[in-house]
């Protein structure tokens, strides 16, 4: 029986977006400019993570709508215990089973896991939300997205320097990358599109001039934070984020590349390639001694073989992905 062709734009979108974290991770073009990689390695590269919360949104929505929410839940939960259990030795055994930092990191997420623990509780908290008003919805979580900015500057700036607690607390990222702060704005922008079906409304000029001026805007914040404000500082979260993930959403659903692919197979190596990469990382570096650009290569390409071999341990041992 031949296949369906379907629009398979947003999940090309999401691999590449996990590309996009590998090269964050492994500092790509580090060595070759400095500019360069602080623009588009810790600037452009991060919009991967927002662009993913910005998705799962998207698609609460009919999770909210067809009643799956305990499903959701015991799905990314199970998961995130999954890979937390995985990565044990890296957050428990190396950090000497220290109580204390143990606990933190079970509450926010070791590494790249934040992403899924922030998931978890923002979803919740956005399904208690959910019958807001769009507007209400979308202003209140950008206020709450703003007092996440503002936190991180704060420390950056270090404005509590002679408080050494509270400004170490302030350089804390789970305190302003986080569910609340981060994670709930994002899924609410990617929930209001597609109740409101935003994403069917506009022309392909109006989707291509969006994200252009978004893309525009986190190039302009990127140099002019780091020339002008922190400095040598590395940003988890730049305000035009909340711009420029949902135009990528938009722009996936108005433009069109139809193929017989398989839609679920290039999402599921989108989530393979960002839950395995850290480990294929530490592998590398523990036997070799690589340039930034060179290891993000290696990584990559290491990282596809490994993700095709979860992918078919997931047709097995479910939840793995």
């Amino acid at each position: 029986m031949q296949k369906t062709s379907r629009n398979i734009l947003l999940d090309i979108f999401k691999v590449i977006a996990a590309l996009f974290v590998i090269g964050t991770h492994c500092g790509f073009l580090f060595e070759y400019s400095e500019v360069a990689s602080q623009t588009i390695t810790n600037g452009v590269f991060r919009i991967a993570v927002p662009f993913f919360f910005c998705v799962n949104g998207f698609f609460l929505y009919n999770v909210f709508n067809d009643d799956r929410i305990q499903k959701w839940f015991k799905r990314v939960g199970i998961l995130y215990l999954i890979w937390m259990l995985f990565y044990t030795y890296f957050w428990a055994y190396l950090n000497d089973f220290n109580l204390m930092k143990m606990i933190l990191t079970i509450i926010f997420g070791f590494n790249h896991l934040w992403y899924l623990a922030a998931l978890l509780l923002g979803g919740l908290l956005l399904y208690q939300l959910r019958n807001i008003s769009n507007k209400l919805l979308i202003v209140g979580t950008f206020i709450l997205f703003l007092i996440g900015i503002i936190i991180q500057y704060l420390g950056q700036l270090h404005v509590f320097s002679e408080q050494l607690l509270l400004d170490k607390l302030m350089n804390y990222p789970p305190l302003h990358r986080n569910f609340l702060l981060f994670a709930l704005p994002l899924l609410s922008i990617g929930y209001v599109i597609k109740r409101a079906n935003f994403h069917t409304k506009l022309s392909k000029s109006f989707a291509i001039s969006l994200l252009i001026l978004s893309l525009v805007l986190l190039v302009a914040e990127n140099l002019i934070t780091y020339y002008f404000i922190t400095g040598e500082a590395i940003l988890n979260t730049y305000i035009s984020y909340i711009f420029l993930a949902p135009a990528l959403l938009i722009t996936a659903f108005t433009f069109t590349v139809s193929s017989n692919l398989n839609s679920k197979l290039l999402s599921s190596y989108s989530i393979a390639l960002y839950l395995i990469h850290p480990l294929i990382i530490f592998l590398i570096l523990r036997f070799f001694k690589l340039d930034s650009t060179p290891l993000t290569f290696i990584t990559i390409i290491l990282s596809v073989i490994a993700s095709y071999a979860l992918i078919q341990l997931n047709k097995k041992l479910k939840y793995i992905l």
